[in-house]
């Protein structure tokens, strides 16, 4: 104890001295999430991996808060924990190497790596391949550690993965409903009060609450979870809360995520519950414009004036996004084939696009894919895009056997990867860092459960 104050002391003289003689003020931040890391570090040990997952969520929001910045390449707070995170994963996996040899995806994982470091070499922009594959490595390695964490500590790792998760969720989802009741949400795409929490964007909120979701039907239907069915109303108000993030960040693709993972779960463990709910749905919004077009008749009342009905009912051209998604991906492709097996380099994207939109685009601020396959597959080819969905692939792979081995013991984990893979297809999920930090955090946990 002693030692550690000692060693505490010592940085905070350090980072003191640091801020009077250092010109840059901006790297200020950079030398206080240094000197918190190790702090943590001295106090959580090899969990410190919990706490960066549990922070994530919370600074999201600030991404674009520059620590420094040239011509090459911008470093902003998020990229300071990315690269702390990378350089601590590094040190943990290399002393607890023993571990690597049951590791699953080590060698899918590692060739798509080695091809986004390969792409560097000709790539369109130098500084986003290097940020980018930084953030690819991360995914592994959080992956890896989670791995090693639950592999080393069993159900002491698992009590502290669930405190870090639910203690990160809070902040967040308060400021989300601090947003909805005072309408301080963001209007997108004409659709108002979009809630988004500390995210930069309600996707990300959207996505995130429905990882929550997932964790806590997989603590529901498969582990049976003591103290879940002890706690009944806190349950049923937590599942409420998060049903509620998601509905109100209008964010179509993660109620398809979620309407998806009702409906498999349903249909392995609840098949006649979820045979009758599917048709309850189906006749509802098959009735829902004959009803809608009496109440207007009659009544002189629209359900669709209603944001959240018309956001599921309705297509229009300013608030619809299927349109623009169609436009950027035929837009793109002829620039693919100019390149298809090698791409442009990984992260080359958005420097692309803008380069090359086009007038017509001049307008759209969005450098996104908003397609994930459709990002790699340019990025890195079609070689890449193979090492890419190969990583998927052999995971889903694997989690399939096993579950018909276990009687489906890991359904969510299956489950939860098609999800990913669903959303993969409208949002950039490669670019939701803390919702995609958690994911891979959590298939590294379970994996090591079943191993």
């Amino acid at each position: 104890m002693r030692l550690q104050l000692k060693f505490s002391t010592f940085l905070i003289v350090a980072l003191i001295i640091f801020t009077i003689i250092n010109p840059l003020a901006s790297l200020d931040i950079l030398a206080l999430l240094i000197i918190a890391f190790a702090i943590l570090y001295k106090i959580f040990g090899d969990y410190i991996v919990l706490v960066f997952l549990a922070l994530r969520p919370m600074v999201d929001y600030w991404r674009d808060v520059t620590i420094f910045s040239n011509s090459f390449i911008t470093f902003n707070i998020n990229a300071g924990l990315s690269l702390i995170l990378f350089l601590w994963s590094a040190y943990f996996l290399l002393s607890h190497y023993r571990y690597w040899k049951n590791l699953p995806l080590k060698w899918v994982w590692g060739a798509f790596l080695a091809w986004c470091v390969i792409s560097f070499v000709y790539s369109y922009d130098h500084s986003a391949t290097i940020t980018e594959t930084l953030k690819a490595t991360n995914l592994f390695t959080l992956f890896a550690a989670a791995f090693v964490l639950q592999k080393k500590y069993g159900e002491k790792a698992e009590r502290y993965f669930w405190y870090a998760l639910l203690g990160g969720a809070v902040i967040p989802l308060l400021l989300a409903f601090y947003q909805l009741l005072s309408r301080t949400g963001l209007t997108i795409d004409s659709v108002p009060n979009r809630i988004y929490g500390t995210f930069a964007h309600p996707n990300i909120l959207a996505t995130y609450a429905l990882l929550l979701f997932m964790v806590i039907a997989h603590e529901i239907v498969i582990k049976k979870n003591r103290w879940v069915s002890e706690h009944r109303e806190l349950t049923a108000a937590a599942i409420g809360v998060l049903l509620a993030a998601i509905a109100f960040t209008y964010t179509r693709i993660a109620w398809i995520g979620l309407a998806f993972f009702l409906l498999a779960i349903g249909l392995i463990f609840y098949r006649r519950l979820a045979v009758y709910s599917l048709a309850a749905t189906v006749a509802l919004y098959l009735l829902f414009f004959p009803l809608n077009n009496f109440l207007k008749v009659y009544f002189n009342y629209n359900l669709q004036s209603i944001h959240i009905v018309a956001r599921l009912t309705a297509r229009n051209e300013e608030a619809d996004s299927i349109q623009w998604r169609a436009d950027v991906f035929n837009k793109i492709i002829p620039l693919w084939l100019q390149r298809p097996v090698i791409g442009y380099g990984y992260g080359s994207f958005p420097k692309l696009w803008d380069d090359n939109k086009g007038v017509q685009n001049i307008w759209d601020s969005t450098s996104e894919a908003h397609n994930d396959y459709l990002k790699v597959g340019f990025e890195v080819g079609v070689i890449g895009l193979a090492l890419f969905l190969s990583i998927f692939i052999t995971l889903f792979v694997r989690q399939a056997r096993y579950g018909l081995t276990h009687r489906w013991k890991n359904a969510v984990f299956l489950i939860s990867i098609a999800v990913y893979l669903i959303l993969s297809v409208s949002d950039n999920m490669l670019h939701h860092t803390p919702v995609i930090w958690w994911l891979w955090a959590l298939w590294g946990k379970w994996s090591a459960e079943q191993s």
